[in-house]
């Protein structure tokens, strides 16, 4: 039996090649043809310099060079040929039948190749079902073709609903000018600018300066919420507002605590010029946000910041007035099903005598007695729980925003009216400084530059965890005299731990919070009963001596909202251990602060237009940018149908993990009284080598219950002792921001017929 392989190509097996056999070259192809072939064909081909598949399948007769007489092939020649007598020379069968096989098999795997590179040709030319399937957009984007590919067709073009979104995200993120461009270059397939404009102004998310969108608030479902409130500087600039008849940009009347909307109108242009000329123009933006907390069904799905409120302000405003408004927000957002849990601001004086006199934290107010709200929170808290200052009940939780806390204790370091001392340890950013210029250490150990401890930004959140690195608090254990510095730096750390950082279980959050307590506890009273021995040697009233001392420690705000943060803290893991609130509630923990505030800020401002050098925005400018941020955030995080793809910026793919389900399970057997202990205990450790401990011994100030008295006295300082180591920056001027001139205003995206001014003597418009 014999098989003619010309004839029957079913019994060739391409699989016996490698797929990359036609890219292969010397030994990696010899070792293929060693395989298939046989020795006697490898050493044919060697001989000849052919050491590819290609070069194999170009050469019309392998056996050809048999018929030259040579040394070179006489060996070859008797391994491989039969010789006759007449001295012809017959190659063996058996290597042709081998060398007719391997060519057989290339020849037939090239043309396999040739076969799918042409289909794979055709169906790039060609768009599937099942491709268009899974792009709902092109699939809208071809059926609006095919819609109006009739030359007869005089119907004005309509667009689904995905094109209309996404023609509203593409103007949002690329403005008038890349909006323009995309619609110019590709004709038809996105509505013309000004149906989007109409778009976007007939959309819910409409903003009215001062109007609160309590109604808004039901797509929430949790029903508990956090709120926000910040000031940023903005552009003194007074503009009309077509849509409400009224002239924004104006201070905003505060009555009651609560703005006034749509205060500024004049029916008359001698109205007007009174108002222009009796009234100022606000360099300040007042924001609130609103923080929903995560559901049960979907504990670790946030929802996004909701912008409750914008409007113009100046600094005239009071603690009763921030009270008064606090009342008015809880109340309307209790009309609508939604329970207010707490307030966050950035630690400044106002507020925190607002959040003091709320909660009853040393200092209150004869007729406003918030505990005893008919909504107020009831907890029960041990007697002898002697370090808890906080009542049992509470209406609203307060806290600080961790980021401005961490930036105030990194620029008490900075500050040139300081004098740190920790018990007989120097704490100084000098420290750091001899770290950086040490010739031993390069940036690879500690990830220090010299910026980072001379900030042109003092607000630079980055800079003050860069310098609470393990790295670099190792180095400055291992030198002599930073014992001090080391101790601030783990207390720095501490806070970021407590409050910032997302994947912190909850029995580490209260512990490093107190611990911090504690160890401010124990610096403050040790410098008091110092200062205390001083004084009464020499006559010195109690503020004095007090004041005295205050270079010597951090800022009496930063040590306040640390106290009140942690008060806040453990009184809302209470809460929630006692069955007031959600356990999801802990896991929104790093979320309770302003920073929703300033990124919207920061959003707001990148908002500006393609070719504009302006940075900061006017009143108007942040309502109408804001009304996009809020329709872009639906669009992105509220879609069903999943029809659009958003990009995900670096640093939210390296986001931490959150604490799990089971750890929250665990918090029914935490055990408080355990955790402050162990926090009391570290705070001592912390301090040892300072010898602080000894002063305090001298005094019988040996246990927790002794740093009561102390620190009630702390509480009690006046409100003189400012936050002194932040730089007075103007308050309408960015930082590294060109000062904008309004008659030089670059062209902006709005397109709506606007009347602006800036504010002087008024001569006209």
């Amino acid at each position: 039996m014999s098989f003619d392989l010309d004839k029957d190509n079913s019994l060739i097996d391409t699989s016996v090649l490698p797929n990359d056999i036609f890219t292969r070259i010397d030994d990696d192809f010899f070792s293929i043809v060693k395989i298939l072939a046989g020795y006697s064909i490898v050493n044919i081909l060697r001989i000849q310099l052919i050491n590819s598949a290609r070069k194999l399948l170009n050469t019309p007769d392998v056996f050809a060079f048999f018929r030259i007489e040579s040394e070179e092939t006489d060996t070859l020649k008797a391994e491989s040929c039969l010789k006759s007598k007449t001295g012809e020379y017959i190659v063996k069968p058996g290597i042709q039948v081998g060398l007719s096989y391997l060519i057989k098999l290339l020849q037939k795997k090239l043309k396999e190749e040739l076969a799918l590179k042409d289909n794979n040709e055709i169906q790039h030319k060609y768009i599937s079902n099942e491709f268009i399937d899974k792009h709902p957009l092109l699939k809208s984007l071809i059926k609006w073709y095919q819609q109006n590919n009739s030359d007869d067709n005089n119907k004005s073009n309509r667009y689904s609903e995905s094109i209309k979104k996404f023609s509203i995200c593409l103007y949002v993120l690329g403005g008038k000018q890349c909006y323009e461009f995309v619609r110019l270059n590709m004709p038809g397939s996105i509505p013309a600018l000004p149906t989007v404009l109409d778009l976007i102004n007939k959309s819910d998310m409409t903003l009215t300066e001062a109007e609160f969108r309590f109604n808004s608030l039901q797509q929430f479902q949790s029903g508990f919420g956090f709120c926000s409130e910040d000031t940023t500087g903005v552009i003194p600039k007074v503009e009309y507002d077509s849509s409400t008849n009224s002239f924004i940009g104006f201070t905003t009347p505060i009555v009651d605590g609560i703005p006034l909307t749509k205060h500024y109108q004049a029916d008359t242009f001698d109205d007007f010029k009174i108002v222009y000329n009796t009234n100022e123009a606000a360099s300040l933006l007042n924001v609130h946000m609103f923080q929903s907390i995560s559901t049960e069904d979907d504990p670790t799905n946030f929802p996004k910041p909701f912008l409750l409120s914008a409007y113009g302000v100046d600094n005239t405003f009071t603690a009763i007035d921030i009270l008064r408004r606090w009342m008015y927000i809880f109340e309307s957002c209790l009309d609508k099903g939604v329970r207010i849990v707490g307030f966050s601001t950035d630690a400044d004086n106002k507020y925190l005598s607002a959040m003091r006199l709320a909660s009853n934290f040393f200092a209150s107010l004869p007729n406003f007695k918030l505990q005893k709200h008919e909504h107020a929170f009831k907890i029960d808290i041990p007697n002898d729980w002697t370090w808890f200052f906080l009542s049992r009940n509470q209406l609203f939780l307060f806290f600080q925003d961790p980021v401005h806390i961490v930036t105030k204790w990194r620029n008490r370091l900075l500050s040139s009216t300081a004098d740190l001392y920790i018990g007989n340890d120097k704490i100084s950013m000098a420290h750091i400084e001899q770290l950086i210029n040490n010739n031993h250490y390069t940036k690879l150990d500690h990830g220090l530059t010299k910026s980072d401890i001379q900030p042109k930004d003092r607000q630079n959140y980055n800079s003050c965890i860069k310098l609470i690195s393990d790295d670099v608090i190792n180095l400055l254990n291992d030198s002599r005299g930073t014992n001090g510095t080391v101790v601030y730096l783990t207390l720095l750390k501490m806070i970021v731990k407590a409050y910032i950082d997302k994947s912190t279980s909850i029995h580490e959050r209260i512990k490093s919070a107190w611990c911090v307590v504690f160890v401010c506890r124990l610096w403050w009273s040790s410098l008091e009963k110092k200062s205390a021995l001083k004084s009464s040697k020499i006559s010195q009233t109690i503020n004095e001596r007090k004041n005295k001392i205050n270079k010597y420690f951090i800022t009496r705000p930063a040590y306040i909202s640390v106290e009140m943060n942690a008060h806040n803290l453990l009184y809302l893991v209470l809460l929630v251990k006692q069955r007031h609130l959600p356990k999801q509630t802990l896991i929104n923990l790093h979320l309770f602060n302003s920073q929703p505030c300033e990124s919207l800020f920061r959003d707001a401002r990148s908002l500006s237009s393609t070719f504009s050098t302006v940075v900061n925005f006017t009143v108007k400018d942040f309502i109408r940018r804001s009304q996009k941020l809020s329709i872009l955030n639906q669009f992105r995080y509220n879609q069903l149908e999943k029809d659009l793809s958003f990009p995900i910026h670096h640093k939210h793919k390296r986001e931490h993990l959150l604490p799990s389900s089971h750890q929250l399970d665990e918090i029914d057997a935490l055990d408080i009284q355990q955790l402050i202990l162990n926090a009391y205990e570290q705070a001592l450790n912390l301090v040892k080598h300072s010898k602080l401990l000894d002063t305090l011994n001298e005094h019988k100030i040996n246990c927790l219950d002794d740093l009561k008295n102390n620190t009630s006295e702390e509480f009690g300082l006046d409100e003189e002792n400012d936050d002194n180591d932040v730089v007075d920056y103007a308050s309408d001027q960015l930082i590294d921001e060109i000062p904008f001139d309004p008659q030089n205003e670059n062209v902006s995206d709005d397109d709506e017929s606007i009347l602006n001014s800036t504010k002087s003597d008024f001569n006209g418009m």
